[in-house]
């Protein structure tokens, strides 16, 4: 996309939240874009390089650097976030796919974000710059949904019926998936760990989940209506998945020749070879089981999103960023 086109596309996109804006801090903000969009790197000094209409370094570098700590940009962000959700949720049943990675190679800062899955791409709704310390990303991270089933206020005052929203969350809990369903949202979600299934025709009645990975093939297979977690029973639909191996295998750096055997690659394979077991609201009547396996497959393009953002050799470049403070980073 050319670069002036990014700004008329975010004019026109962000009319009412740019509008209010000061002319000097809506200016700054869309060179910025226009010299991420020509650049491609998001790191302080790579922005002023690509500085559009810049001859030195020094005065986009000095804007830059004020933008990201303008306190009233800050403020000014959930007012953009509501115009980028009045375009992103247009849909009858708008899917929202909420995910955490690393921000820094030390793990020191992490980005919680609840996006919208559009043809193979995930445009941000919503992001949350947490310190890792202090991050708690399950909790937040159904803070995240709730701001982001609050974003598009304008749709959600005109029609209250407007549909739910789905998120896909690794790993399934029962209260985090009571409490988003309480808030109006549909749920499919992965169970990744033991969870204690009610299985009626069992002698245990209740079994290990991992046991159903027997009956798992590389066609979706709905099971008969079981309660998940045993502690807190919770009504759902499951549906039962294996994926069809694909054969590749990460080489050992130093023997090509040789599997690696490393403790991450090994997690990675296991992870890979668990077949799905999905966990649906109740509600989700109307997909088929083959359907909510495409459905929640979705949650992948997150994934995309993050290394875009992240990696210096196939994105946007920010782990290069020396940026460390949390509201520099949640404008950046």
């Amino acid at each position: 996309m050319p670069t002036m086109r990014a700004s008329e596309v975010l004019q026109k996109c962000l009319s009412n939240s740019l509008s209010g804006m000061h002319a000097l801090r809506q200016r700054t903000l869309l060179r910025a874009v226009e010299a991420l969009v020509h650049g491609g790197r998001l790191t302080l000094i790579d922005l002023a390089r690509a500085w559009p209409g810049a001859t030195r370094v020094r005065a986009p570098l000095k804007a830059c650097d004020r933008l990201l700590c303008n306190r009233t940009l800050q403020v000014e962000r959930s007012a953009i976030e509501q115009d980028m959700a009045h375009w992103l949720l247009r849909g009858d049943q708008p899917v929202i796919v909420i995910d955490w990675s690393d921000l820094k190679p030390d793990k020191s800062w992490c980005l919680l974000r609840a996006a919208v899955p559009v043809g193979g791409r995930t445009p941000t709704l919503l992001d949350m710059v947490v310190f890792r310390e202090t991050a708690g990303i399950a909790r937040r991270g159904e803070t995240l949904f709730a701001a982001a089933q609050g974003t598009d206020s304008r749709r959600c005052a005109s029609d209250p019926g407007h549909g739910r929203r789905i998120p896909h969350a690794h790993g399934f809990r029962a209260s985090r998936h009571r409490r988003w369903v309480g808030i109006g949202s549909d749920v499919c979600a992965d169970v990744r760990r033991s969870n204690r299934q009610d299985v009626p025709d069992d002698a245990a009645q209740w079994i290990d989940s991992r046991r159903l990975h027997a009956l798992a093939s590389n066609r979706a297979r709905e099971l008969p209506p079981m309660q998940a977690n045993r502690s807190d029973p919770l009504d759902c639909r499951l549906v039962l998945y294996a994926k069809t191996p694909q054969g590749g295998q990460q080489r050992n750096r130093r023997s090509p020749a040789k599997v690696s055997r490393a403790s991450s690659s090994l997690k990675a394979t296991a992870r890979e070879r668990e077949p799905w077991l999905i966990v649906a609201s109740p509600q989700l009547h109307a997909p088929s089981a083959k359907q909510l396996v495409n459905l929640y497959a979705r949650r992948m393009q997150i994934e995309l999103a993050f290394r875009d953002l992240k990696s210096h050799r196939y994105g946007q470049a920010m782990e290069d960023s020396l940026t460390r403070r949390g509201e520099r980073l949640q404008i950046l």
